[in-house]
């Protein structure tokens, strides 16, 4: 039992603190503050409320003391504590998010937990201060607990990827959500963290978070300068499963992403990488490929290895190698006619010259006069001579 005098001592406090304002919080000092947070178990209700919001306009100066109130012997102390500590907390992060936001150049050097890596991976405009901005608001724990206990991280990420995901294609009550940019963001930035190593069913979640409209729009938006891409481009890199780097260089075709060309080179360089992986990485670089790498593509002209059989509507079938999808490439990159090349798509479907297996010939013969024709085109231009 609290007695008269110390009641009416808090009293006093309460009214003096109350008195200046909640947009003026007087700072106490750790002994005030901790009499507060006695006061949490107090008999009257009044006063347990009182104490709670006075500690709460303390912010941060209060979370030793509450952080001791866990340990108190009174039930109520260690509840409004722990709730204090939360509410704090939450205040605290909304607080920097604002500073942040407002320091739109960055000249007041402001900064959130996990920025300064975001900085360096894709540069301090103030487009990236403003997405980083979005991802910190979307889920500002995930991005404190990744930076703070790598540990911990994996399951962090693999958890929001799983939540993320289910959230669209198995939603609740059928109700489906539209995700926002920051929440695509914040999950694909926490999976880029140094040493991340994700099991291939989260990465795969991730990746279809990207065909999402709000990451859509952010890749098309942005046209190839946009944060997001850069972001996007850091973890396409990071992947090492074929079936993963498929998706992510279907993803950079579709969307037109000159981002994915760094890890399309990587993989016509890797001689382990499958040859289907491989094909769609020579067509990458046919669509938006520079001229030095049309000599990375001239390197597999002589490859036979078969990548698969074809079927044309017309009821014709033909084979595909690696070295025709080269070949269909450098037609496109010399701008030239795959009809006169004989390709069997370029007559009846234009559309599919991007499909590795149906950058084919029906007949040995077909493949080698193209072949010849190429070699007689490539030692007359002097546009040809990229780098090997």
């Amino acid at each position: 039992m609290i007695s008269t005098r110390i009641k009416l001592t808090s009293l006093m406090l309460f009214a003096s603190i109350l008195a200046i304002g909640a947009d003026k919080p007087l700072e106490l000092n750790e002994l005030q503050i901790r009499e507060l947070v006695k006061q949490l178990g107090s008999d009257s209700f009044v006063s347990r409320e009182q104490a709670s919001e006075i500690i709460l306009r303390q912010g941060n100066r209060s979370m030793a003391a509450l952080e001791n109130g866990l340990t108190h012997l009174d039930y109520e102390v260690v509840r409004r504590s722990r709730i204090l500590i939360s509410l704090i907390r939450e205040s605290d992060k909304k607080t920097k998010l604002q500073a942040f936001l407002e320091d739109v150049d960055g000249s007041k050097n402001t900064v959130l937990p996990g920025w300064e890596r975001f900085e360096k991976l894709v540069g301090k405009s103030t487009s990236s201060r403003a997405l980083y901005g979005q991802i910190y608001k979307a889920d500002p724990s995930l991005m404190d607990e990744v930076q703070n206990d790598k540990n911990i991280g994996k399951s962090i990420v693999s958890e929001k990827a799983q939540w993320l995901h289910n959230s669209i294609f198995s939603p609740i009550a059928g109700k489906t959500i539209n995700l926002e940019i920051g929440d695509i963001g914040a999950v694909l930035f926490a999976a880029t963290t140094p040493n991340m190593e994700l099991p291939s069913e989260v990465v795969n979640n991730i990746t279809n978070l990207l065909y999402q409209p709000s990451a859509r729009d952010a890749i098309s938006a942005s046209k190839g300068t946009g944060p997001f891409r850069k972001l996007l481009g850091t973890w396409m890199l990071q992947q090492t499963d074929p079936n993963i780097i498929s998706q992510h260089l279907h993803l950079s075709q579709n969307m037109n992403m000159t981002e994915g060309l760094q890890l399309a080179r990587r993989v016509a360089s890797e001689k382990t990488m499958p040859v289907y992986t491989k094909t769609v990485a020579l067509t990458l670089l046919g669509k938006m490929g520079t001229p030095e790498d049309s000599g990375l593509l001239r390197n597999f002209l002589g490859d036979e290895t078969v990548v698969g059989n074809f079927q044309l509507p017309n009821q014709q079938k033909g084979t595909t190698q690696v070295r025709d999808v080269a070949l269909a490439m450098l037609v496109h990159m010399s701008s030239q006619s795959h009809k006169e090349y004989g390709f069997s798509f370029a007559r009846d479907n234009q559309a599919l010259f991007f499909n590795p297996y149906m950058l084919g010939f029906t007949t040995m013969e077909n493949r080698m006069l193209a072949m010849k024709k190429w070699e007689t085109y490539f030692t007359s231009k002097p546009m040809t001579k990229a780098k090997s």
